[in-house]
């Protein structure tokens, strides 16, 4: 696997962010959501939570078929549609959800009342002062800045 490539989603990994039909693990699935077509190998690894983890779980995207080697020159690699907002929201909902029990266990109940009434990506960006605020009491803060580098990529 070269990590200077581009990698892209397959139709399966579209049919995957969509239905969850193969029950990918949440780094994995968080892994694929990353993956868009204009981000290289290198850089999909860097917001992983080691490049050991992320190699192994960019590997397995790529066996299982979800994810691609883009060829050079493809349209894919300057431009893709964006996906449907509805989308969007809910899996930035889903991750930022996870992402909270994960890094805050039971005091993430209110924030995650919150989250989870967002209708739009705006919506949920303007809780991010508040998710900032609640991560300083987060015992591992290196997860806790990763989870708002990955949040801020996925509403982006």
């Amino acid at each position: 696997m070269d990590l200077s490539s581009v990698f892209s989603k397959t139709p399966k990994g579209i049919e995957e962010i969509s239905t969850r039909a193969s029950h990918l693990p949440f780094r994995m699935r968080a892994m694929l959501i990353m993956v868009d077509g204009q981000r290289t190998g290198n850089q999909l690894l860097a917001f992983g939570a080691s490049v050991t983890e992320g190699a192994q779980q960019l590997a397995a995207l790529l066996d299982g078929g979800f994810v691609q080697v883009q060829a050079l020159g493809s349209k894919a690699a300057v431009r893709r549609p964006p996906p449907p907002a509805d989308e969007d929201i809910s899996l930035a909902k889903s991750y930022t959800v996870r992402s909270l029990q994960e890094l805050l266990g039971s005091q993430a109940g209110t924030l995650i009342a919150e989250i989870e009434q967002a209708e739009t990506a705006d919506d949920l960006r303007k809780k991010v002062g508040k998710l900032r605020a609640a991560l300083r009491a987060a015992p591992d803060q290196n997860k806790a800045k990763q989870f708002l580098v990955k949040l801020a990529l996925v509403l982006d």
